[in-house]
């Protein structure tokens, strides 16, 4: 028990490296809206079915849609989830992540909404003639508001704060007590989680890489510059998002670090003798992911 509780005091001080980084993205119009008038030959029961139809086909809007769910990813990265929107972020990666979120906030993302209001706009014209076409009956004239709603209803935001701040001056002290246990407990099951979600986020990289360099049954597979770099990158990246402090998956990471320093994806697509070399070291780590991947009963280290 004491082990433990060193541990978790070790873990909660570390989250107090970070800073919480809470992030909204927000669209101005929708992409399905359920249908409830929709005949399907089948021999289930449609009471259990729902059905969807899509508003509009914009390449416009998909690529908003893209380029936020790139940006999310990103932050996925090299962050570690404590809330539905909010996440530690070292704060080694602030100044970094900072400048690019207000790119994308303030230049990247306003382009890519201008470009599809200026489509939305020459439909809104036409009163949505060619969606009413290919809907039929489905279409229904309320779901695509006014240009300026929908221009408006595209937001993102993102706030920066300290971890482990709470101002609860001029509360009586057990109600302060228990709201900073609350808010302990919960940064302490969000590392004993993301521990958990890096030990499998790094069995599924190596996976994907040893999968390209050594196939099975000598079926030959795409080799991405990306299944190299994701790699390097969780490695580069660890040490600073660890904070669950565990040394196991640390040891692995170290391994990898050192077998991966100085290749590169051309490397490795150029050579076979250095692709059979990675492989083969990787074949020996996988195992131990394996392994550790399923003591999912161990909290902290």
């Amino acid at each position: 028990m004491a082990t433990l509780a060193v541990a978790l005091t070790s873990a909660l001080k570390r989250t107090e490296d970070c800073v919480f980084i809470t992030t909204s993205f927000r669209m101005g119009i929708g992409r399905m809206r359920q249908v409830t008038n929709l005949e399907v030959t089948t021999n289930a029961d449609k009471t259990q079915l729902r059905h969807q139809k899509k508003l509009m086909d914009s390449p416009e809007l998909d690529e908003i849609r893209s380029q936020d769910g790139y940006m999310k990813r990103h932050l996925d990265s090299i962050s570690c989830r404590y809330s539905e929107a909010t996440r530690f972020l070292p704060k080694t990666e602030l100044a970094k992540t900072y400048k690019a979120l207000v790119a994308y906030q303030t230049i990247r993302r306003p382009s890519l909404v201008a470009k599809f209001m200026d489509k939305y706009r020459a439909l809104e014209v036409v009163d949505f003639a060619p969606l009413a076409e290919v809907l039929g009956e489905q279409f229904d004239r309320g779901d695509y508001p006014k240009s300026e709603t929908v221009e408006a209803g595209f937001a993102m935001d993102f706030y920066i704060h300290n971890v482990g701040a709470i101002d609860l001056q001029g509360l009586p002290d057990f109600i302060v007590a228990m709201e900073l246990e609350k808010e302990q407990s919960k940064r302490a099951a969000a590392v004993d989680e993301w521990t958990k979600v890096m030990r499998v986020t790094l069995a599924g990289i190596v996976d994907g890489l040893f999968d390209v360099l050594k196939p099975e049954d000598g079926k030959k597979k795409v080799f991405r510059d990306t299944k190299v770099e994701n790699l390097v990158e969780f490695c580069r990246t660890f040490p600073s998002r660890n904070l669950g402090n565990d040394d196991e998956c640390a040891k692995h990471v170290e391994t990898i670090a050192s077998l991966m320093r100085g290749v590169s994806p051309d490397s490795l697509r150029h050579s076979e003798s250095l692709k059979a070399h990675v492989a083969e070291q990787l074949s020996a780590v996988r195992a131990g992911l394996k392994t550790m991947v399923i003591e999912t009963s161990r909290k902290f280290r």
